[in-house]
């Protein structure tokens, strides 16, 4: 019987027993989208930190009034003081979410780290 089987994991010599519910919520990562994280300087943004090629996005203004202002208000300030954005970055709905940064340049795009 499915209810009979028991999830478990071994944390310093000790079992620790999960029921499904409490699995299905383990894996359960969120709506897709972006979350801000914060703000980085560029000089902590070493080579080996690049792993994957980038997204291309852009603000929506149908979705969210005033995207496009917000968004082009935060590309300059960090082009200004030398930052990136950190973010962290779900395409799809119940995917691991992915760190990543806002590349400062014309054309924005983020690219997936670590």
């Amino acid at each position: 019987m499915p209810s009979d089987i028991q999830y478990g994991l071994d944390v310093s010599n000790r079992r620790i027993l999960f029921d499904s519910d409490e699995i299905k919520a383990i894996k359960k990562f969120g709506n897709p989208g972006f979350e801000l994280l914060g703000f980085k300087s560029l000089s902590c943004l070493l080579p080996h930190h690049y792993v994957k090629p980038g997204h291309f996005i852009y603000p929506d203004e149908k979705y969210v009034e005033g995207s496009s202002c917000l968004f082009n208000a935060l590309l300059k300030k960090c082009l200004e003081k030398k930052m990136f954005i950190l973010c962290q970055f779900s395409a799809r709905r119940n995917t691991p979410p992915r760190l990543g940064k806002n590349k400062n340049n014309k054309v924005s795009f983020f690219n997936d780290l670590f």
